[in-house]
């Protein structure tokens, strides 16, 4: 399992399989989702971001970008 972060109260990022990584806030608590999807033809790989709307427990999509850095700026 992966963890890394970017700085002290930034989120951190938790790896649960090999395309999928948590989205952990400073306290613990869980913010989000980034996805990477596979290449299409032609296209570099991309990593969705997705928030998790913790009153209503609902993912809502936050866009794909081309590296998970730009993918994480979404939840800082």
């Amino acid at each position: 399992m992966t963890t890394s972060t970017r700085s002290s109260s930034a989120p951190t990022l938790r790896q649960v399989r090999p395309a999928l990584w948590r989205v952990l806030r400073e306290d613990g608590t869980l913010a989000g989702y980034i996805e990477g999807a596979e290449p299409v033809r032609f296209e570099s790989v991309r990593f969705e971001a997705r928030r998790l709307v913790a009153s209503t427990r609902q993912v809502v999509g936050l866009g794909h970008f081309a590296s998970i850095d730009d993918a994480m700026l979404c939840f800082s």
